[in-house]
């Protein structure tokens, strides 16, 4: 079978990238052979003006189905959602939506914590433009990456220079896409900080904000100048790949609880963003800053109300306010509007939340849970940027991407459209009720339930099932090894004898080998990205 494209001129050389995404994922599908065409054609792929830039339409052009997009992401979108509404079994039956599909977030993003040693980490060029590829598909517009301070010993370390290589990967993949690239930033530093500059530590009470990292005091006019000094050299080893919004952070890795700083979230947090912000839009003028408000006023100390205060006298300097924590969405923003009047984001916590270590068990799926979080805040929000510490979680990327697309679809409904297309049409209920037993029972174990190994065993065995209906590129695919796997371990921990029978064993082995995870290695947190498997054995065969 062969499937004729039609790339029309107007769509430039972003065009000839989202022709080459249609046909790697049609020919990985089927057998058919996808090929461009001068004249007659299967499928036209166009860009319209008279569409909103980030918006596609899907429209009958007989013989031929029209993809248009209203810019070059508008292409590529439209493309995504041709590519999940097909259908490969037996050959290629091309899409029958039809329609126009505009975006409502703005600002849809995915932050890539790279760090640990975790897959975004340890992935090659290859598998970091490819997923990169997938999460564009689904309407994500921009890419977050860090610096990891906390793992480097200084600019001399040997990782350091990795470090600025894989932002510059990271970069590339996502410019290359024509998506946005945003750059973390706050007061952590590296490992060797002197101690006369780091920052007091902070009183948690709850057990929320955490004290991770290397923080410096920014009222100590030598810590602000080191606070300069380390993103002033990072930001020139950047400057070759511009990046287009700036991320500050206030906790977990970040923070200080001096006098001087106190509140932290209206007080020295502020001052040492904004002179942040100053540096680096000396270089990139253009540059969007959003501000995260994470974990504010947990306890209450008047962050909230401080925070808008400041930016009602001095708010110029930001474009976005972030707001998220653990569990239920902020109510000061919900009550009492945005801090300056300004767009608001989210910062859904994807991978961690009853899921230790993370991602060490398989597909970690939440769908019930985020769909709840985001119903609290979704009519105020314009999208946000999902944190994410590898791919395991990659079908609530898909979740949330869609949310941020169109606040109003449901969390099942993309659900479907992601089973359909990485999996099979046929089997997609089954996938379902698998998730939502996932989902059960990791909850249960969250909050110290009692789990049903009824229920765990049920999902096993559905797995099982679904993976002998399963086409062959399916099969093979680690989404579904994944999922399959997080279905086997579930079983053994709660209906077996637990993650050292030989059935866990080799479910961890393989996870080892698709996140690339090291057996010996001097990072002392990796552990926490990495399946809890003790034995020295070596790897053994696929499942």
């Amino acid at each position: 079978m062969t499937i004729s494209v039609r790339l029309e001129q107007a769509c430039g050389t972003f065009g000839e990238r989202s022709f080459a995404i249609l046909k790697d994922r049609i020919e990985q599908r089927c057998g058919a052979e996808v090929r461009l065409a001068e004249d007659r054609a299967d499928i036209v792929l166009s860009v319209r003006a008279d569409l909103p830039e980030d918006a596609f339409a899907i429209e009958d052009d007989a013989p031929a189905v029209r993809i248009v997009g209203g810019g070059p992401r508008g292409l590529l979108y439209g493309v995504g959602k041709f590519l999940r509404t097909s259908r490969y079994e037996g050959g290629f039956t091309p899409s029958e939506w039809r329609g126009v599909s505009v975006p409502q977030g703005t600002l849809r993003g995915i932050y890539f914590a790279m760090h640990f040693h975790n897959w975004y980490h340890v992935a090659s060029e290859a598998e970091i433009v490819r997923y990169t590829e997938d999460l564009a598909l689904w309407g994500v517009n921009a890419v977050m990456v860090i610096f990891p301070a906390i793992n480097l010993t200084g600019w001399d370390d040997p990782e350091a220079d990795l470090a600025i290589r894989r932002i510059q990967t990271y970069t590339k993949a996502a410019k290359d896409l024509g998506l946005m690239v945003a750059i973390g930033a706050g007061n952590t530093l590296f490992q060797t900080t002197p101690k006369n500059l780091l920052a007091a530590p902070l009183q948690d009470p709850l057990k929320r904000r955490g004290n991770s990292g290397f923080p410096v005091c920014p009222s100590n006019p030598d810590g602000m100048a080191a606070i300069l000094d380390m993103h002033g050299r990072l930001f020139e080893k950047l400057s070759s790949f511009a990046p287009d919004l700036l991320v500050f952070w206030p906790y977990d890795e970040g923070g200080c609880a001096c006098p001087q700083c106190a509140p932290w979230g209206a007080n020295g947090y502020l001052r040492g963003s904004r002179a942040l912000t100053d540096l680096a839009r000396r270089q990139w003028p253009k540059l969007q800053v959003v501000l995260s408000t994470w974990t504010f006023d947990t306890p209450p100390e008047g962050e909230w109300d401080g925070l808008a205060r400041s930016l009602e006298h001095d708010g110029g300097w930001v474009d976005y306010i972030m707001a998220d924590s653990h569990d239920d969405f902020p109510r000061y923003p919900l009550d009492h509007g945005v801090p300056g009047g300004l767009a608001m984001v989210n910062f859904p916590e994807i991978s961690m939340w009853g899921n230790w270590p993370w991602g060490g068990l398989g597909a970690h799926v939440l769908p019930k849970r985020f769909q709840r979080l985001w119903d609290q805040a979704k009519h105020a929000l314009a999208g946000g940027f999902p944190y994410s510490e590898g791919i395991y979680e990659d079908m609530t990327k898909a979740i949330i991407a869609q949310f941020y697309w169109d606040r109003d679809r449901s969390a099942g409904d993309t659900l479907r459209e992601y089973a359909a297309y990485e999996y099979s049409p046929a089997v997609v209920e089954d996938v379902l009720t698998v998730v939502d037993l996932i989902e059960t029972t990791a909850s249960q174990a969250q909050m110290n339930l009692p789990v049903d190994p009824a229920d765990v065993r049920k999902a096993a065995d559905l797995a099982q099932a679904v993976e002998a209906r399963l086409p062959e590129h399916s099969r093979k695919s680690w989404r579904w090894e994944i999922l399959r796997i997080r279905a086997i371990m579930e079983r053994e921990r709660f209906a077996g004898e637990g993650w050292q029978t030989p059935a866990a064993e080799a479910a961890m082995r393989r996870l080892i080998e698709i996140y690339h995870s090291q057996h010996d290695i001097t990072d002392s947190y990796h552990h926490r990205v990495r399946p809890p498997l003790v034995t020295g054995k070596e790897l053994v065969p696929r499942l």
